[in-house]
């Protein structure tokens, strides 16, 4: 079963409390950790939302591809402005936080 957002924040609460005092090293790899698992939700929800869609309707397979592209292209210059402007944490920590998002949104998009 996949992770809700709740589930992905205490998996990334349980890595930084397994890993002593957080600093930077530690954020980076937990937040890794994390995101690895929500983007593996991310390719599954995918998967199975576009090959349903392409039964049913190739116009809202297209559309849906499009979505997934520009949202592709929205959270990595999102996060790198983060990176730039927050500090270089969040160069890990941004994308963690939104796979998670989308690993839900697609979740719900896929009746789950």
């Amino acid at each position: 079963m996949a992770a809700s957002a709740s589930e992905y924040d205490r998996l990334y609460g349980a890595c930084v409390d397994k890993h002593g005092p957080i600093n930077n090293a530690v954020v980076e790899a937990c937040s890794g950790e994390v995101s690895d698992r929500a983007k593996a939700e991310i390719t599954r929800q995918y998967k199975a939302i576009h090959a349903r869609l392409s039964e049913a309707n190739a116009d809202d397979a297209a559309k849906f591809e499009a979505s997934q592209q520009a949202w592709l292209k929205y959270r990595n210059a999102h996060c790198e402005l983060a990176g730039s402007y927050i500090g270089s944490p969040m160069y890990g920590y941004c994308p963690m936080q939104l796979n998670a998002e989308r690993a839900l949104q697609l979740r719900e998009l896929n009746g789950e």
